[in-house]
């Protein structure tokens, strides 16, 4: 099976990466869908969208996690009803999962020129000192880790820009230390990346 990453970050979040090669019909045939994974899978017209959830299911029957455990409340942010917390990702040919007992968020982006065009919604004043501004694979990145922030922060209109803050990089960019930044409230997180040729991933943590 193409699983590119498959280890534990910050010690206590057990994370995957699948490289999505298989057609549709080979990696159905790999698992049972429950009902409502199997409405939600009928519901979707993109192939790539298809294949990408496939995968995701396909990650949690290798983590040995029953579908049924799986459910999303009505923002569609993922949930187990055990006592364990589930992020998910995927972008075109990869999709990835990120497995712990405490809050976790996961990001997978691949480079895409046009992040450039867009880099000015989401990069405030300081960030523009930490990285070059003028590389994909740097842009790519913040983006990663603030999607990454967003999931685990849970709470509708924040601001990539204004809201959530890079405050450094370490360890040449695979670490990094991040503020939400609210009215009345902070809240730091540390997040681990995967630089990869073709892809960037971001997990994040709580930082207690």
């Amino acid at each position: 099976m193409p699983v590119q990453v498959n280890k534990s970050f910050f010690k206590n979040i057990d994370v995957s990466i699948w490289y999505i090669v298989e057609s549709e019909e080979i990696l159905l045939s790999k698992i049972d869908l429950t009902k409502n994974c199997k409405e939600r899978f009928d519901s979707m017209k993109s192939n790539q969208h298809r294949k990408q959830f496939l995968s995701v299911r396909n990650l949690m029957k290798k983590k040995k996690i029953d579908l049924n455990d799986l459910y999303y409340d009505s923002d569609g942010a993922p949930f187990l009803k055990s006592n364990k917390n589930i992020s998910i990702s995927h972008t075109n040919n990869f999709s990835a999962i990120a497995i712990s007992h405490h809050p976790v968020g996961i990001d997978i982006q691949d480079f895409r020129s046009k992040i450039s065009s867009i880099k000015n919604k989401f990069l405030n004043h300081s960030e523009t000192k930490l990285f070059d501004v003028d590389s994909v694979r740097d842009l790519t990145l913040v983006w990663s880790i603030k999607e990454a922030v967003y999931k685990i922060h849970k709470k509708k209109g924040l601001s990539f820009k204004n809201n959530i803050k890079i405050d450094s990089f370490s360890n040449d960019f695979k670490n990094s230390l991040i503020l939400v930044d609210e009215i009345n409230k902070k809240t730091v997180y540390k997040s681990q990346n995967i630089i990869h040729s073709n892809y960037i991933c971001s997990i994040v943590k709580s930082d207690e």
